[in-house]
């Protein structure tokens, strides 16, 4: 699993670099404006709706479909494939016409802020880029197809397309109007999933719709409570944003250019991760394969482990600096970078806690227990919305940031109970020597590091010294780790031995 998570890692930093390009190009374009707090906010109910629900829908796919492959074939499992995919698209079709009619409403509750023409201007935008939902929740499901029968490069490159039509849209379409940007977006949405159908099988294209199929009920059932448990993130991200658009013009777009920095990292690390293991942890649960699914979940801690520690002091040690690197320019100022540094500061700090929820989670859904993760996900939800309230008086924008990780890290604690309490003690979490490795080797690569940044930015510049200290600072992690005898290296060095070999 390992090695497969590497090589999805770095597939995974191409498709996050054009994301970044997105984001560059809309703080360009835009800034911190009342434009760009407009595109963000236009986006977040299609993106809502689609990424809670998509996301419940192939995390309730997978255990089922491996379930009726294990019993009936995979015959039978393209089958309930197909079925599930007419089904999907025609709700989220449906879903996507109420959407529209209540567009009003709905944008009037996440940005209490928005008045007048910017509200009426915002409702557009929305209504168009909601006529996307049904291609992305099929979309979402054949991504999941994809992954269970290893097709995980393929199924994580979709976001290039998007996200290069997304590019053009916003730097010449936005000329032309609002209209003709918000069709190009909406173009985007469609067309990135484009690049699968080649690799799918034809069995899985065919009209089928029907209620009574039984595999399809389980599911059905198990997507809500999942829906509750996965949005955790999602409707943390609405708070803050309802609240930011109370604290400080452009704090909207602040606090999305850092949450769109963090997910830089979660999308890389984390979701690769999950991309590889979910599948597994299912497969053995399904098999009832204990050791299996201590193997995966164990290897899928540690490479968080000792990917996630580093990067996370790494954005809090260079929080303002890379948010200068990436977005400063244009229309995007020093306050704003500063201004958005201070959230990310902030944001970097739940990324381990982030990470092993994740991971735990998938357990109890594999293992159809849900109730667990949706309470875990309703005391994160109710933490986060009293930090914030109470924080963002003390501390401002920033404090969004602080509250969401607080809520995430408490989170994160209780469902570590939980889920020992579930296995009764089978599954070791850490071997505590290796995390103290990992953590040990990341503070001292991040003070030499930002030591190193401080001596050279006067010679080299600041964005020059800034990419020569943090790649100072990866070389000076490895080799920490590999004097620390940690096994997660010997075992990256290996692959990339037996990679070399094979070119020669």
């Amino acid at each position: 699993m390992k090695q497969t998570s590497l090589v999805l890692m770095l597939v995974t930093i191409l498709t996050k670099i054009f994301g970044l390009a997105r984001e560059k190009a809309l703080a360009h374009f835009f800034g911190t404006s009342a434009m760009a707090d407009l595109f963000i906010v236009a986006l977040s109910i299609p993106m809502l709706l689609t990424n809670l629900l998509t996301g419940a829908i192939s995390t309730s796919y997978i255990p089922v479909y491996n379930e009726i492959e294990q019993r009936k074939g995979r015959g039978r499992a393209d089958l309930f494939t197909a079925n599930v995919t007419n089904s999907m698209g025609i709700f989220f079709f449906l879903l996507s016409l109420v959407a529209i009619v209540f567009a009003r409403p709905l944008l009037s509750l996440i940005s209490p802020g928005f008045t007048g023409a910017q509200m009426e201007r915002a409702v557009l935008m929305t209504r168009i880029f909601l006529l996307s939902m049904g291609t992305t929740a099929v979309g979402s499901i054949y991504r999941a197809y994809l992954q269970i029968h290893n097709h995980f490069v393929l199924s994580v490159i979709h976001p290039i397309v998007m996200n290069v039509l997304i590019i053009f849209s916003v730097a010449f379409l936005s000329k032309l109007g609002l209209v003709p940007m918000s069709l190009g977006v909406l173009l985007a949405f469609i067309l990135q999933f484009a690049i699968f159908l080649p690799f799918l099988n034809k069995d899985i294209f065919r009209f089928v719709l029907s209620s009574k199929d039984p595999y399809l009920k389980t599911m059905i059932i198990s997507i809500l409570p999942i829906v509750l448990s996965t949005s955790v993130i999602e409707f943390n991200f609405i708070i803050n944003k309802a609240l930011a658009s109370l604290v400080t013009s452009g704090g909207i777009s602040a606090l999305n250019y850092a949450s769109k920095l963090q997910g830089f990292v979660t999308g890389i690390v984390i979701s690769s991760i999950l991309t590889v293991a979910y599948p597994q942890m299912a497969r053995a649960i399904a098999n009832k394969d204990e050791e299996g699914l201590k193997k995966s979940f164990s290897d899928g801690l540690s490479l968080m482990g000792l990917l996630v520690i580093p990067a996370t002091l790494g954005l809090m040690a260079f929080s303002d600096e890379i948010v200068a690197l990436l977005f400063q320019g244009g229309a995007f100022s020093a306050k704003d970078a500063q201004m958005t540094g201070g959230v990310l500061f902030y944001f970097a700090l739940s990324l381990p806690a982030l990470g092993f929820r994740e991971m735990v989670s998938r357990i109890f859904f594999a293992s159809g227990d849900v109730r667990v993760p949706v309470f875990n996900s309703l005391l994160i939800l109710g933490l986060n919305l009293g930090f914030s309230i109470f924080l963002s008086r003390l501390l401002g924008l920033a404090g969004l940031g602080l509250a969401t990780s607080l809520a995430m890290i408490l989170g994160g604690i209780f469902l570590a109970f939980s889920l020992k309490k579930k296995m009764k003690g089978q599954l070791v979490f850490f071997d505590l020597l290796t995390l103290g490795k990992f953590l040990l080797a990341s503070i001292i690569m991040v003070v030499l590091s930002k030591n190193a940044y401080l001596f050279l930015q006067g010679s080299l510049g600041l964005r020059l010294a800034l990419l020569v200290a943090i790649a100072l600072g990866g070389l000076i992690y490895l080799a920490l780790l590999w004097i620390f005898r940690v096994p997660e290296v010997k075992e990256v060095l290996k692959f990339i031995g037996e990679k070399r070999k094979g070119k020669e």
